[in-house]
């Protein structure tokens, strides 16, 4: 246990997790059980190198690493392996991996339920109740319905600075993409009584090119389905609906798209050649 006070250990297990493992979840997933088995049986490096996992793995900016918290999460704090975690944290890290779980990449994304926006913007009632009565009426969407090789979630906020500093590479993405099989599933945040802000919004950038959802009573609890605790957010999904990317930024989401294209051409190609054979 005193290797774990010296640099020695450190710089192998790091070593290994980083150079040795091929940076994908599952493969990391192994490694991390492995070093925790290989230190069980010394208490305090198996507590050192199991917080130490979680923390960086929770702390990742690196587009799918969440599925490693999860795994840790699950398989180690939820299962009463690190007793000396307190109460609340325990219960926090828990219920961040059930959070966390149905939307980590390759999952498929879960369906919501929208309403189409009124671009006019003519939504102006005395309250709650008859706003209510006046959507009743608007046309509803299912993500899920949206019929399209790729569909991109773009969740937005009209009063966010970065989504302003978002929306051009938005709008040029879907200007380039959209005819390679790329649809856009606009959700602004505002509830019923705000929706005029997000009418304005999209009139002014030219956001009416693609679709414009919102969810004026929350019903569907779209921010805690997919964790949205800031905006921007986008999440990318192939035409089974599985998130193939997320959490990424507007300046990213060309290059990213086209990396997922190349992929998907080579994949067929590489069927097509199996089957002449």
């Amino acid at each position: 246990e005193r290797l774990v006070r010296s640099p020695l250990l450190f710089q192998k297990v790091d070593y290994y997790m980083n150079k040795l493992t091929v940076q994908v979840p599952d493969s990391i997933n192994k490694s991390v059980d492995y070093i925790l088995g290989k230190v069980s049986p010394a208490p305090a490096t198996f507590k050192y190198y199991l917080v130490h996992f979680l923390n960086t793995y929770a702390k990742s900016n690196v587009v799918g690493m969440d599925g490693v918290y999860v795994h840790i999460a699950e398989k180690y704090y939820s299962t009463g392996k690190a007793p000396w975690t307190e109460e609340e944290q325990l219960k926090k890290i828990t219920e961040n991996a059930k959070t966390l779980k149905p939307i980590l990449i390759g999952k498929i994304a879960p369906d919501v339920k929208m309403y189409e926006l009124d671009i006019e913007g003519t939504i102006a009632a005395e309250n709650a109740e008859n706003e209510y009565e006046r959507w009743k009426h608007k046309r509803v969407v299912n993500l899920h319905d949206i019929d399209a090789p790729y569909t991109v979630l773009f969740v937005w906020d009209p009063d966010c600075g970065h989504c302003k500093k978002s929306m051009p590479k938005m709008l040029e993405f879907y200007d380039n993409f959209k005819d390679r099989g790329v649809e856009v599933f606009a959700v602004c945040t505002k509830i019923y009584d705000e929706m005029p802000a997000c009418a304005k919004t999209i009139k002014e950038k030219g956001m009416i090119k693609w679709l414009n959802v919102v969810d004026p009573f929350i019903k569907s609890k779209y921010k805690q389905i997919y964790d949205i605790r800031s905006t921007p957010q986008i999440f990318i999904l192939n035409d089974k609906k599985e998130i193939i990317s997320k959490k990424i930024g507007a300046e990213q989401i060309s290059d990213v798209m086209e990396r997922i294209l190349k992929m998907d051409e080579k994949e067929q190609k590489n069927g097509d050649l199996e089957k002449e054979e």
